[in-house]
């Protein structure tokens, strides 16, 4: 999938399109150790925001803030480092830049879930999309072998569970707030 078709499920999106965002991939890129997915590329470079339904939240790197998006994302990889454990016990692991196997974030809830990447191996447009439940219940967490893209249309369509999310989420039309970010 790609982020026409997400444009395609929710229509209100490309209306609120601001095209020409120059992302400095390369600062990405070394500031992660890696690459990131081509759709999630594609939709840093289109919107500024991605927000459905007033609680997921897509992180959008911004023009001239690669630097900051990659402490952040350093900043939320820590963090499920410390629910991980030094002894590994939660069996989904940080990632270390460098290897494989490890998540990387892509987006976050008001509630505190969490949307990764696994990275599973050299090409970022393969690696599977976990979702950390909030409850930090690592039984209710989900793989989806699939592109960011790919699985928000499906959770939209209701194709793929929401796995700990709250009953509801998304609405078969959700919200979409792209250009303005919405108040909560």
């Amino acid at each position: 999938m790609s982020l026409g078709n997400l444009e395609r499920e929710l229509p209100a999106l490309a209306s609120q399109a601001t095209p020409g965002r120059e992302i400095d991939w390369e600062v990405v890129e070394e500031g992660l150790g890696t690459g990131l997915p081509g759709d999630f590329r594609q939709l840093c470079e289109r919107y500024q925001y991605l927000v459905l339904d007033r609680f997921l939240s897509v992180h959008v790197v911004a023009p001239g803030e690669q630097s900051t998006y990659t402490a952040s994302v350093w900043h939320d990889i820590g963090s499920l480092g410390i629910l991980a454990g030094p002894d590994a016990r939660h069996p989904h692991v940080p990632y270390v830049a460098g290897t494989t196997g490890g998540l990387i974030p892509w987006a976050s809830s008001v509630e505190g879930d969490v949307w990764y990447w696994r990275v599973a191996g050299a090409d970022p447009d393969r690696w599977p999309v976990v979702v950390g439940n909030r409850n930090d219940d690592c039984e209710d967490w989900a793989e989806f072998p699939t592109s960011a893209t790919a699985y928000l249309v499906g959770l939209i369509r209701g194709e793929i569970p929401g796995h700990g999310l709250p009953e509801g989420f998304p609405a078969r039309a959700p919200e979409v707030h792209a250009d303005t970010w919405p108040t909560f």
